[in-house]
């Protein structure tokens, strides 16, 4: 059984895959803007694929505001934390009575 992919290595697919980055530019603390080229078309591009991805909803902003790929990554797994945190407690569906 393989492992699933972190959230890094998933930027870096995504970045590859969707925006044409070479991989071998990419690390945490690769500068969007500046070290990756990133423009207002790659953001959008960039969020779709992030969430498509790995099943998280960004608000634009806050991407917008990350400035490193590392801020990316932690955008991500703090995102990913409060989804599971809001979701806590709340019954499966399938567990309601109908």
């Amino acid at each position: 059984m393989s492992e699933k992919p972190t959230v890094y290595e998933t930027l870096v697919a995504v970045f590859r895959d969707e925006l044409a980055i070479e991989p071998g530019r990419v690390h945490p603390n690769a500068l969007l803007i500046g070290d990756l080229g990133f423009d207002s078309i790659a953001f959008a591009i960039g969020l779709v694929s992030i969430e498509e991805r790995l099943g998280v909803t960004l608000e634009q902003e806050e991407l917008i505001r990350c400035k490193t790929v590392g801020d990316v990554t932690r955008l991500i797994e703090q995102t990913r934390h409060r989804t599971v945190a809001c979701n806590a407690g709340i019954p499966d569906e399938s567990a309601i009575p109908a």
